[in-house]
């Protein structure tokens, strides 16, 4: 038996800021797409059949709906979305995925570990929940990447890998043997694979559990 494919919606774009060279947050309507924070949709240009996964940026309350997409040149769909204009279309799917902040854990000390554009869904959670109680470490290679960093405050905390700067000159698991970790906190891991199965051993050896600690591997 064929499976039906699930409707996809097209939305304009409404506004892109360039964050970096490679790298943007594009914003386009809503068009009634109800997600949860964490969550993520299948976007592409409209009438092309090639879509990939982008968490969603912007908070659940908003009006629109934001991602942040890191320019691959030789990529189908990134390329193309960094390409767009304001008033293009764009083809949208979802919402999909389970890697979100569910309400026993709100009051709790939050932990959130990403790499790259991994930061997305922790933007969401926190623009969706204004009393979390959450540091936020993200690893980049480079110092401008520290993707809107000012959103957090002093709850940012900028490992740098391949360039001057930042609050920490390595990678981000690097930083994370030095920490001490609440035996209370939950923790959110997202980014690159390899980060994901460091970060994980390294946050058992502390002492959290299994069930503490939670991930979304992007690439």
């Amino acid at each position: 038996m064929l499976l039906k494919k699930k409707k996809r919606t097209v939305c304009k774009v409404l506004e892109i800021r360039n964050l970096t060279e490679s790298t943007s947050v594009l914003r386009f309507e809503r068009n009634g797409l109800e997600f949860e924070p964490g969550q993520y949709i299948r976007a592409g240009i409209d009438g092309d059949e090639e879509i990939r996964d982008y968490s969603v940026y912007s908070g659940s309350n908003a009006a629109h709906l934001e991602v942040l997409v890191r320019r691959v040149e030789d990529g189908l769909v990134s390329k193309q979305l960094c390409d767009l204009q304001v008033g293009d279309a764009v083809s949208v799917g979802g919402p999909y995925g389970h890697f979100k902040l569910i309400d026993d854990l709100r009051g709790k000390p939050l932990l959130f570990i990403a790499t790259g554009t991994g930061i997305s869904p922790y933007h969401s959670f926190a623009e969706s929940y204004a009393e979390l109680d959450y540091r936020l470490i993200h690893g980049t290679a480079k110092r401008d990447e520290a993707y809107e960093a000012e959103f957090y405050g002093d709850r940012y905390f900028h490992c740098v890998s391949r360039d001057e700067g930042g609050d920490f000159q390595g990678r981000v698991t690097e930083y994370l043997k030095t920490l001490e970790v609440p035996a209370d906190t939950n923790a959110f891991l997202c980014g690159n694979c390899d980060m994901i199965y460091e970060a994980f051993d390294l946050l058992q050896e502390k002492g959290l559990t299994t069930a503490q600690i939670h991930t979304e591997v992007y690439f």
